[in-house]
């Protein structure tokens, strides 16, 4: 219900403490660059920096995704609930529809270049380009499609079946096209990472190490 924050097409990073064993497990599940992108990914023809608007609109910035293999990973780890049932509730949200909340009816009002996308021109804005507003009805039979097959087979529909499929097309086929490849997706591994901890008076603060820059900062 707040897609410009969270999705299965981003990335994610947890920190884990099971209490039992008092052990502290971080997992990275961060997005990262297609295997094409070299040094000069964000250079133009001249090697200067492409324009911001430019490199952050279309498929260049689009990262190889990790949100559904890392919590995969963690609850294979430490679920206890069956994995379909954990999807279930987002899947009742895409197919019956959910209210669009004040946040996300300022973030589809100040966006930039949403009208320039097709798909997210007819999700968030009505059909003469104003933006859809807080308490309007919002319905994605789509992704909960794609949920339902994750919810029954699991990440790899997502990494190596069709959704795989259609996310490199449309990533190769957007504005500014990104180089992303199927067997981007496929080789893409959710990690267990050391996590970061300092003692500070009688705490010792812990929190999730590089890629990312949280904890560091």
């Amino acid at each position: 219900v707040e897609p410009q924050n969270s999705g299965l097409g981003g990335g994610a990073f947890l920190v884990h403490w099971d209490a039992e064993t008092a052990t502290l497990t971080s997992y990275d599940g961060r997005e990262t660059a297609p295997a094409a992108a070299t040094p000069d990914y964000w250079l133009g023809p001249d090697g200067a920096p492409i324009p911001f608007r430019e490199a952050v609109a279309g498929g260049r910035s689009v990262g190889v995704p990790g949100t559904p293999r890392v919590f995969e990973l963690l609850h294979a780890a430490h679920g206890r609930l069956p994995w379909a049932s954990l999807l279930q509730p987002a899947i009742d949200k895409a197919e019956t529809g959910f209210p669009i909340s004040e946040r996300l009816a300022a973030a589809i009002a100040t966006t930039q270049d949403l009208a320039d996308f097709p798909t997210a021109r007819g999700y968030f804005l009505h059909p003469d380009g104003t933006p859809k507003g807080e308490g309007e009805i919002l319905v994605n039979p789509e992704l909960a499609a794609t949920l339902r097959l994750i919810a029954a087979e699991g990440s790899k529909p997502f990494y190596e079946g069709p959704i795989a499929a259609r996310i490199v097309e449309a990533v190769g086929a957007a504005e500014h096209p990104g180089l992303m490849t199927r067997a981007d997706l496929a080789a893409y591994q959710a990690r267990e990472r050391v996590p970061v901890c300092r003692d500070s008076r009688v705490w010792e603060i812990c929190g999730m190490g590089p890629p990312s820059s949280g904890a560091l900062t």
